[in-house]
């Protein structure tokens, strides 16, 4: 048996790259890749797209988004001008899936005096600007964003295998979400809402009309009573357009531009995206805001 010797000195010397390596920094943490973000990565959002939903516990502040449902987005821009929220009660609220509201009657059965809406539930990908795919999960084979706004899609593929040649893409229902309240009749919205507080993606996506989503005060909503009804039904105290109030009571709020190689960055470092493109869980991603300056995840 042929032993091999090595000096004590040697080994040491031998081991000293792996020892490095080991020490060697990791690169940014997630938090780091926030705080670093050049100026350009955050957007500023639009304040008569912006609603501002006061609740006993705090203000939740909602970007609505017209691109995606553009008939509901006005039809809440113009119930809230009218004042006709304020005072309601979230009537229906069930833990884990979703609080609804909007009802001047309180019982699920009640709407405006307007027409109902159609639904506006799925969009062509060549009708919206700014999704960024970020990869593909356990029900959509793409996932990703519109400005803040979790969405999933078809293959870009299939437009030219279908007769309408058509690629859906459609909002997600994760929390955060607001979307509208219906009858059996998918084209009965009017005035019934619902902000999610779960993930119902299987229930709900491509079946109700997704027209916002909560960018700050998200908090206050685990303070809404629960049940069906809830014992104590929780009032919405006031809801207003942000472009109707003084700009020195509105906050300062902006959005890290999903659409960023810093987002993307920010997601691997954080194990959102593997290397194959498998998006782990999107409704368990909070896209990064400032407000006031402050950052918020």
């Amino acid at each position: 048996m042929r032993i091999l010797t090595v000096s004590i000195a040697a080994g040491l010397a031998g081991l000293a790259p792996a020892l490095a390596d080991d020490d060697a920094p990791a690169g940014p943490t997630p938090q780091q890749i926030v705080e670093n973000a050049p100026a350009d990565v955050w957007r500023p959002i639009d304040p008569e797209n912006v609603i501002y939903m006061d609740l006993p516990a705090g203000t939740v502040i909602i970007e609505m988004r017209p691109d995606l449902a553009p008939v509901h987005a006005q039809r809440i821009r113009e119930l809230v001008r009218e004042g006709f929220y304020n005072g309601l009660r979230f009537h229906r609220v069930i833990e884990g899936f979703m609080a609804q509201g909007g009802d001047p009657k309180g019982d699920g059965t009640g709407g405006s005096d307007k027409p109902d809406l159609p639904g506006e539930f799925v969009r062509d990908t060549s009708e919206v600007e700014g999704f960024r795919v970020i990869g593909r999960d356990r029900i959509a084979p793409r996932v990703g964003y519109i400005d803040g706004m979790p969405v999933g899609a078809q293959p870009e593929s299939l437009r030219t295998f279908t007769t309408a040649a058509r690629v859906n893409l459609w909002p997600l229902h994760c929390p955060g979400v607001m979307s509208m309240a219906r009858a059996t009749d998918p084209n009965s919205a009017n005035s019934q809402f619902f902000l999610m507080i779960g993930d119902s993606r299987l229930n709900l996506d491509k079946r109700y009309t997704a027209w916002g989503w909560i960018v700050d005060g998200f908090e206050a909503t685990r303070r809404i009573s629960r049940g069906e009804p809830p014992p104590r039904p929780t009032p919405i105290m006031r809801v207003r357009v942000a472009s109707d109030i003084p700009a020195s009571e509105r906050r300062d709020i902006e959005i890290m531009r999903t659409d960023s190689e810093t987002f993307m960055r920010y997601l691997k470092r954080r194990g959102d995206v593997d290397e194959t493109g498998y998006v782990k869980d999107i409704c368990d991603i909070k896209v990064p805001a400032r407000v006031d300056g402050k950052i918020e995840r």
